[in-house]
Protein backbone atom coordinates (compact mmCIF):
# COMPACT_ATOMS: atom_id res chain seq x y z
CA UNK A 1 0.00 0.00 0.00
CA UNK A 2 1.49 3.47 -0.97
CA UNK A 3 2.30 5.78 1.81
CA UNK A 4 0.69 8.92 1.81
CA UNK A 5 3.19 11.94 2.58
CA UNK A 6 0.53 14.70 4.18
CA UNK A 7 3.17 17.62 3.58
CA UNK A 8 3.15 17.33 -0.04
CA UNK A 9 -0.54 17.42 0.14
CA UNK A 10 -0.83 20.46 1.94
CA UNK A 11 1.98 22.05 -0.31
CA UNK A 12 -0.36 21.06 -3.27
CA UNK A 13 -3.62 21.92 -2.00
CA UNK A 14 -4.21 26.50 -3.15
CA UNK A 15 -5.43 27.57 0.22
CA UNK A 16 -7.76 30.19 -0.07
CA UNK A 17 -6.25 33.95 -0.89
CA UNK A 18 -7.67 35.96 2.15
CA UNK A 19 -6.43 39.06 0.80
CA UNK A 20 -9.99 39.36 -1.27
CA UNK A 21 -12.01 38.30 1.30
CA UNK A 22 -13.14 42.40 1.47
CA UNK A 23 -13.62 42.11 -2.56
CA UNK A 24 -16.07 38.65 -2.17
CA UNK A 25 -13.81 37.93 -4.70
CA UNK A 26 -12.41 34.30 -3.24
CA UNK A 27 -10.59 31.94 -4.91
CA UNK A 28 -11.62 28.28 -4.68
CA UNK A 29 -9.59 25.59 -3.17
CA UNK A 30 -8.55 22.92 -4.91
CA UNK A 31 -8.93 19.46 -4.22
CA UNK A 32 -5.64 17.54 -3.83
CA UNK A 33 -4.67 15.01 -6.74
CA UNK A 34 -6.86 11.72 -6.34
CA UNK A 35 -4.02 9.54 -5.88
CA UNK A 36 -2.72 10.88 -2.86
CA UNK A 37 -6.48 10.74 -1.17
CA UNK A 38 -6.92 7.52 0.46
CA UNK A 39 -10.91 6.44 -0.47
CA UNK A 40 -12.89 5.03 2.20
CA UNK A 41 -13.06 1.35 2.42
CA UNK A 42 -16.03 -0.64 2.46
CA UNK A 43 -16.84 -2.94 4.92
CA UNK A 44 -16.70 -5.85 2.64
CA UNK A 45 -14.02 -4.84 1.13
CA UNK A 46 -11.81 -4.84 4.98
CA UNK A 47 -13.51 -8.52 5.69
CA UNK A 48 -11.59 -9.53 1.91
CA UNK A 49 -8.71 -7.95 2.84
CA UNK A 50 -8.32 -9.74 6.58
CA UNK A 51 -9.44 -12.59 4.92
CA UNK A 52 -6.21 -12.33 2.20
CA UNK A 53 -4.27 -11.78 5.21
CA UNK A 54 -5.52 -14.57 7.47
CA UNK A 55 -4.81 -16.72 4.21
CA UNK A 56 -1.42 -15.54 3.46
CA UNK A 57 -0.22 -16.20 7.01
CA UNK A 58 -1.83 -19.92 7.07
CA UNK A 59 -0.52 -20.62 3.49
CA UNK A 60 3.29 -19.71 5.58
CA UNK A 61 2.36 -21.43 8.96
CA UNK A 62 1.41 -24.31 6.18
CA UNK A 63 4.70 -24.31 4.21
CA UNK A 64 6.96 -24.27 7.79
CA UNK A 65 5.06 -26.87 9.04
CA UNK A 66 5.80 -28.92 5.65
CA UNK A 67 9.15 -28.37 6.21
CA UNK A 68 9.04 -29.71 9.36
CA UNK A 69 7.68 -32.60 8.42
CA UNK A 70 10.05 -32.89 5.54
CA UNK A 71 12.78 -32.13 8.19
CA UNK A 72 11.48 -34.92 10.38
CA UNK A 73 11.39 -37.63 7.96
CA UNK A 74 14.79 -37.14 6.49
CA UNK A 75 16.01 -37.36 10.30
CA UNK A 76 13.94 -40.77 11.09
CA UNK A 77 15.05 -42.29 7.29
CA UNK A 78 18.69 -41.73 8.19
CA UNK A 79 17.91 -42.72 11.98
CA UNK A 80 16.61 -46.27 10.34
CA UNK A 81 19.78 -46.71 8.05
CA UNK A 82 21.65 -46.09 11.06
CA UNK A 83 19.93 -48.79 12.84
CA UNK A 84 19.90 -51.33 10.37
CA UNK A 85 23.42 -51.16 9.96
CA UNK A 86 23.73 -51.57 13.53
CA UNK A 87 21.21 -54.50 13.43
CA UNK A 88 23.65 -56.01 10.76
CA UNK A 89 26.47 -55.68 12.74
CA UNK A 90 25.14 -57.47 15.77
CA UNK A 91 23.69 -60.12 13.38
CA UNK A 92 27.11 -60.58 12.05
CA UNK A 93 28.93 -60.49 15.29
CA UNK A 94 26.36 -62.87 17.03
CA UNK A 95 27.21 -65.57 13.72
CA UNK A 96 30.67 -65.12 14.26
CA UNK A 97 30.11 -65.53 18.02
CA UNK A 98 28.74 -69.03 17.43
CA UNK A 99 31.17 -70.26 15.19
CA UNK A 100 34.22 -69.49 17.55
CA UNK A 101 31.94 -70.60 20.57
CA UNK A 102 29.44 -73.45 19.57
CA UNK A 103 26.87 -74.50 21.86
CA UNK A 104 27.67 -77.78 23.38
CA UNK A 105 24.42 -80.07 23.96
Amino acid sequence: MEEINWDTIFLEVDLLDFGDILDNKLKQATKPPLNLVRPRISMKNRRQLRNRDVVVRSMERKKMYVKDLEMKSRYLEGECKRLSHVLQCFIAKNQALQIFFPSSP
